[in-house]
């Protein structure tokens, strides 16, 4: 099973990020916020700003659509400490 990518440039800093949702385990996805550079590469593949687990796709998804349009308008230390 393919994962799900996106990339986001936030309206209010300018910061780019790349949102990765995968199939980590058999009962587990991995929604994970990266720092992004210009051209949208991660700036730390290790150390990702947020990272949020869920037990089914669906949940991973609805996750992963909702951090998208979030990040793309609120500040995203903010929007980081409510999922902390």
């Amino acid at each position: 099973m393919a994962g799900l990518f996106k990339k986001i440039k936030n309206r209010t800093t300018g910061r780019r990020y790349v949102i990765s949702t995968i199939h980590k385990s058999p009962e587990i996805f991995e929604t994970a916020v990266f720092t992004a550079n210009l051209l949208y590469w991660p700036r730390s593949l290790k150390h990702p700003d947020l990272v949020i687990h869920t037990e089914t796709f669906e949940a991973a998804c609805q996750i992963h659509e909702r951090l998208a349009q979030r990040l793309a308008s609120e500040l995203p230390a903010r929007l980081f400490q409510e999922y902390d």
